[in-house]
C-alpha cells in the first residue's frame, strides 16, 4: 500500500507517534510518503527504507506578510501534486484544520480516499470556536472516515459535528515499548539529594494546569523533606510554576528540565507521573510512564479513564481536588509495593492495548475500509 501522512513534525505527542507509525508502516512493506514543513524529529535521526519526506513549501509573499502564510493552500497543493506522481492509495492527515481541510480540497481533485486523525486541540479548541466550526463539520462529513485517540473524544466528534457514528474509529496513541522500558540502574542528578521524587510531563500550557502540581507538592514536602518534583518541557506557565515553588519555599526541591527526548531514565526511578490536567484525549505521556512501569496520578477527565485504570495501574482523583491528589501522592510514596504492582500492571496493559506494532495494524486496516468505500 502506498500511504500519504500528513503531520507536525513537533518533538513530543502527536508528532513522536506519526512519525514511529510511518517507520511501523515501512518496516511492514509500505511505502510511506510523509508531508511536512520540517524534517520530523525522530527522522533527523535515521534513515528509513519505504519512507520519502515531502516538505510543504510555506510560501512567503509580500501580500501575505501580515496575515501569514496560506498554509493549506500549499499543502492541498503539495498533496494534489504528490498524490498523482506518486500514485498513493490513501491520505491520512493528522488534525482537522488545517491538514483536514488540505485533505478536503486534494480530495475533491484526486479522488484520493482520506482519512482524519482527530488528536484533541482541533476539536476542544478550534471546534467549537464559530469562525471554525461550520468548516470542520463539512470537512468531516466529506472525508472517508475519522480516527481519534479514545472512546471520549469519538463521543466527543459525534456530539459536535456528525449524525453518523460509525464513520467514526478509535485507535489508541501508540507506544514504542522498546524504548520505553523500565531501566534497571539509573543515574539521575535527583538521586544524589532525594530518594523519592515526582515527575510531570507536558508543554505547559494552561489546560495543563501545572501550577497546581507545584502547589500540591509543597504540601507534600511538609511532611517529607525527602522527595523531589522534576518538570519536563517548555511553554507557557512554566515561569509560573518557577515562581510559585520560590513563593513556597521549594525551589531546591523542584528541578526544570526543559524538553527532553529521552524520558526513560526519568520515567523509571520516579515514584509517580503526575498529571493535573484540565481536559486530555489519551494522555500520552501518562502511558509512556505505565510502559516504564511507573504508577500514574491524573485527573479523571477526557480519555485518561480509558488509558490509566484507576487503583490498577495509577490512582485518579477529580479534576482540581488537591486534597485527593496530595493523597495520592503520599499513598505511592509511603506503599512501595503498591507502587510496584501498579507499574507492573501499567507496562502490562500497555504491551496488551497501546504498542506500536498493534497499533499499526489498526491503522492498516482502517485503511483498506477508506479504500473499499
Amino acid at each position: 500500500m502506498k500511504i500519504g501522512l500528513c503531520f507536525f513534525p513537533k518533538v513530543g505527542g502527536s508528532g513522536i507517534a506519526a512519525t514511529q507509525l510511518a517507520i511501523e508502516f515501512a518496516k511492514k512493506g509500505h511505502e510511506v510518503v510523509i508531508f511536512t514543513y520540517d524534517t520530523p524529529f525522530l527522522l533527523r535521526q535515521s534513515r528509513h527504507e519505504n519512507i520519502k519526506l515531502m516538505l510543504i513549501d510555506l510560501v512567503s509573499y509580500p501580500l501575505f506578510k501580515d496575515i501569514g502564510y496560506p498554509y493549506t493552500i500549499s499543502s492541498a497543493s503539495k498533496f494534489v501534486e504528490v498524490i498523482t506522481k506518486e500514485k498513493l492509495d490513501v491520505l491520512n492527515v493528522h488534525y482537522a484544520i488545517p491538514a483536514g481541510v488540505s485533505a478536503y480540497l486534494a480530495k475533491e481533485i484526486t479522488g484520493i480516499p482520506v482519512g482524519i486523525t482527530a488528536h484533541g486541540s482541533d476539536i476542544h479548541i478550534l471546534g467549537i470556536d464559530p469562525a471554525y466550526n461550520s468548516v470542520m463539520s463539512h470537512v468531516f462529513k466529506k472525508t472517508d472516515g475519522i480516527s481519534t485517540v479514545s472512546k471520549y473524544m469519538k463521543k466527543e466528534i459525534f456530539k459536535n459535528f456528525l449524525e453518523d457514528n460509525n464513520k467514526i474509529h478509535v485507535i489508541y496513541n501508540p507506544i514504542d515499548t522498546e524504548r520505553f522500558k523500565n531501566q534497571e540502574v539509573i543515574q539521575c542528578d535527583f538521586k544524589k539529594l532525594y530518594n523519592n521524587y515526582f515527575i510531570h510531563v507536558s508543554n505547559f500550557r494552561k489546560v495543563k494546569n501545572a501550577p497546581f502540581i507545584v502547589e500540591a507538592f509543597s504540601e507534600v514536602v511538609k511532611e517529607n523533606n525527602d522527595v523531589g518534583l522534576i518538570m519536563v518541557g517548555e511553554g507557557p506557565e512554566r515561569k509560573d510554576c518557577e515562581i510559585i515553588a520560590k513563593n513556597l519555599g521549594i525551589e531546591e526541591h523542584v528541578l526544570f528540565q526543559g524538553v527532553r527526548y529521552n524520558l526513560t531514565p526519568l520515567y523509571s526511578c520516579s515514584s509517580a507521573l503526575i498529571s493535573a490536567s484540565e481536559n486530555e484525549s489519551f494522555g500520552l505521556t501518562l502511558a509512556e510512564a505505565m510502559a516504564c512501569e511507573t504508577p500514574v496520578i491524573a485527573s479523571r477527565v477526557g480519555g485518561i479513564p480509558e488509558v490509566v485504570k484507576d487503583r490498577e495501574t495509577g490512582l485518579l482523583y477529580d479534576y482540581g481536588n488537591k486534597e485527593q491528589l496530595v493523597k495520592h501522592m503520599f499513598t505511592l510514596l509511603e506503599n512501595k509495593e503498591l507502587a510496584k504492582k501498579m507499574g507492573l500492571k501499567g507496562r502490562k496493559r500497555v504491551l496488551e492495548n497501546f504498542r506500536f506494532d498493534k497499533i499499526a495494524d489498526q491503522y492498516i486496516k482502517w485503511y483498506e475500509t477508506l479504500i473499499k468505500r
